[in-house]
């Protein structure tokens, strides 16, 4: 079973090396904490904002946080 990182502002998605990825300010994220992340390669995205990589399953925080990167 895949963990799953919440995260405020909104995912940029890029491409690197052929694959998308996204960047997110992660809340919670098992190994790295809090702290903004560049995620592996994205494989499904869903209409609530959530999206699946290979290993995490992200999900947008949907109250009002103080986003240290704006």
């Amino acid at each position: 079973m895949k963990p799953v990182v919440t995260f405020t502002g909104p995912a940029r998605f890029s491409q690197i090396g052929g694959n998308k990825v996204a960047r997110v300010y992660a809340l919670d994220h098992p190994l790295l904490g809090q702290t903004s992340v560049i995620t592996s390669s994205v494989q499904k995205h869903n209409a609530d904002g959530s999206f699946e990589t290979l290993n995490t399953i992200y999900k947008p925080i949907s109250e009002d946080y103080d986003d240290p990167t704006y």
